[in-house]
C-alpha cells in the first residue's frame, strides 16, 4: 500500500503593497478607477524591479520549511511551476536551489500555465517516498511563482491583461507523512488546439538569429494576449468536467466540500462554474478576484491562505484553466 502523501509545510508571498483600482489606474493610460473595477478584481500585487519568481519563491519556501521543521539540505526535489521565469534559461528552480542553499538534487521548471500548480503537486507526489533524509523521507518542494508586472503593457492596447495579472508565489513540502493536509488526486490536461488563444508569442525561435525583432515589438507580442470572449464557454464547460472528475474519483461531494477553490483570469467565469455546480458562494474562493490573476500560483497562494482556519476531515476542491489551453483540479483533504 501507497504511503499517504501529504502537505507538510506551506508558505506564500504577495509581494510590495496592494494595489488599489485607483493605484492600477495611475499606472494604466487613459484609465479610471471605476474601469478597474470591472474586472471583479479587487486588488493585485506587483513585485519590485529586481525580484523575480524566484524571490518570491525563496520568501515562501522559508515559511514553509519552518512550519515543517526542515531545512533545505533535507530537499530531495524541486519543481517549480512558473509562466514568467527568471531568465530564459536555466529554469526558476536552479535559481530557486541556490538562493536556499539546497544540495546538489533534481530542480526542474514545469510548464503547465494555469494548471501549473496542480501539475506540481502531482509529479511532487510521484517522488515522494524515493528518497530518505536524516530525519526520516526526504520532502519534495514545490514551488508555482510568477512576475508578470514586468511584461504588461499599460497602454490602452493592453488593459485588459495589465488590470488581471499580478505578482506572487506559493511553497508547498510533500512527504509521505503521518499528519499533514492529504493529497489525495490531481487530473489535468491540455488542449494545444487553442494555443493561440491566450499566450505571448515573443521571443520565439521561428524570429532566426534574434528571437524578436522589430515587427513583434511594433505589434506588441512581447506581451500577454488574449481572446476572452472566444474561451469562456471553453474554460467553463473544461472547469466543470474536471471539477466533477476528481470529486467522483474521491468520493467527496462537491456541494458540501469545506472550500472549493476556482481560479480564471475572468473572475465571472469562475463564479458561472460555481453557480452551474449549484456551489453555496459561501465555500466558493476565486483567487483572481482577491488578488489578480498570479496564474500558476493562485490556487496554492488561496490553499496556503487558508489551511490554518480548517477542520480536520475538511475537503478543499481546487481548479483552474487558462493558456495552452490547459486546465485542472485536484482534491486535498485536512488532516
Amino acid at each position: 500500500m501507497l504511503p499517504d502523501i501529504r502537505l507538510v509545510g506551506w508558505g506564500y508571498c504577495l509581494p510590495g503593497a496592494a494595489i488599489s483600482h485607483q493605484g492600477l489606474a495611475e499606472r494604466l493610460t487613459d484609465a479610471t478607477a471605476d474601469w478597474g473595477g470591472k474586472t471583479g478584481i479587487a486588488e493585485r500585487y506587483f513585485a519590485r524591479a529586481d525580484e523575480g519568481p524566484s524571490d518570491l519563491a525563496a520568501e515562501a519556501a522559508a515559511v514553509a520549511m519552518a512550519q515543517a521543521g526542515v531545512t533545505a539540505d533535507d530537499l530531495s526535489l524541486l519543481v517549480f511551476a512558473t509562466t514568467t521565469p527568471d531568465v530564459a534559461f536555466p529554469g526558476s528552480a536552479c535559481f530557486l536551489q541556490e538562493k536556499l542553499g539546497a544540495p546538489a538534487v533534481g530542480a526542474l521548471d514545469l510548464r503547465a500555465q494555469a494548471a501549473g500548480f496542480i501539475a506540481a503537486l502531482d509529479m511532487g507526489a510521484a517522488f515522494c517516498g524515493t528518497q530518505e533524509a536524516a530525519s526520516g523521507p526526504a520532502p519534495v518542494l514545490i514551488a508555482a511563482g510568477e512576475v508578470f508586472s514586468s511584461c504588461l503593457d499599460f497602454s490602452p492596447a493592453g488593459h485588459e491583461m495589465a488590470a488581471r495579472l499580478g505578482d506572487g508565489a506559493v511553497v508547498a513540502l510533500l512527504a509521505a507523512a503521518a499528519t499533514g493536509p492529504k493529497f489525495l488526486t490531481a487530473r489535468w490536461y491540455c488542449d494545444g488546439t487553442l494555443v493561440e488563444k491566450f499566450w505571448t508569442e515573443a521571443p520565439h525561435s521561428g524570429e532566426l538569429g534574434q528571437r524578436i525583432g522589430s515587427e513583434d515589438l511594433a505589434a506588441g507580442r512581447h506581451y500577454p494576449q488574449a481572446d476572452l470572449p472566444a474561451l469562456r464557454g471553453v474554460a467553463r464547460a473544461r472547469l466543470v468536467e474536471v471539477l466533477r472528475e476528481v470529486c467522483a474519483e474521491t468520493q467527496t461531494a462537491l456541494e458540501t466540500a469545506a472550500r472549493v477553490v476556482i481560479d480564471y483570469v475572468e473572475p465571472q467565469v469562475a463564479f458561472a462554474v460555481a453557480d452551474e455546480l449549484g456551489l453555496p458562494r459561501a465555500r466558493v474562493s476565486v483567487p483572481t478576484a482577491q488578488f489578480g490573476h498570479v496564474m500558476t500560483a493562485g490556487l496554492g497562494i488561496d490553499l496556503a491562505r487558508s489551511l490554518g482556519g480548517m477542520c480536520s476531515g475538511d475537503r478543499v476542491v481546487l481548479a483552474s484553466a487558462g493558456p495552452g489551453f490547459t486546465w485542472g483540479a485536484a482534491v486535498i483533504e485536512v488532516d
